[in-house]
């Protein structure tokens, strides 16, 4: 039978977690978020909130199941970062066009700016994270990281499909 929780805390589980690439990409993401993050502190955002404006400047006005579903975050969650960006008038709420109760979510000039002032996740980190690597070993983690994500779509969509009752 397959064990269920944590290991024992101790030298097997460290030694067991250090082999397991799950382990080193939340390790990564973990540095990466906080030395973006810090260095967005700068102008005043995290890097959560960056990538708000982000979808917005890209995508235009989205409502919050939108936006949810591009940034992969939970309702509340998105829900706390527009409200805040809200009150910094970076961002402003509209009912939508055809549904009033949906509120879409805009991109205000001075969001807008301030983005364009602010460098992104790959220019803040993602350089020094890859830094000692040559060009052949980017390229390979590149293309392994996306086999990843293949891997986890097809999984997840493999678990959302319905059943055939046919």
């Amino acid at each position: 039978m397959q064990q269920r929780g944590p290991m024992a805390p101790g030298g097997e589980r460290r030694a067991f977690l250090e082999q397991q690439p799950t382990f080193w990409l939340k390790r990564s993401y973990q540095l990466l978020r906080r030395a973006v993050d810090g260095e967005l502190r700068a102008f005043g955002l995290t890097l959560s909130q960056r990538d708000v404006l982000l979808a917005l400047y890209e995508e235009g006005p989205l409502d919050q199941s939108a936006l949810r579903e591009r940034l992969g975050l939970e309702q509340s969650s998105v829900s706390r970062l527009v409200d805040g960006l809200v009150r910094r008038q970076l961002v402003e709420l509209q009912p939508g066009d055809t549904d009033r109760r949906v509120r879409l979510a805009t991109l205000t000039s001075g969001g807008r700016d301030l983005l364009l002032t602010t460098p992104g996740s790959s220019e803040l980190g993602g350089t020094v994270m890859v830094g000692d690597m040559t060009s052949e070993e980017r390229h390979e983690l590149v293309r392994l990281l996306k086999r990843c994500v293949d891997n986890l779509s097809s999984h997840t969509a493999t678990r959302h499909e319905a059943p055939d009752r046919g």
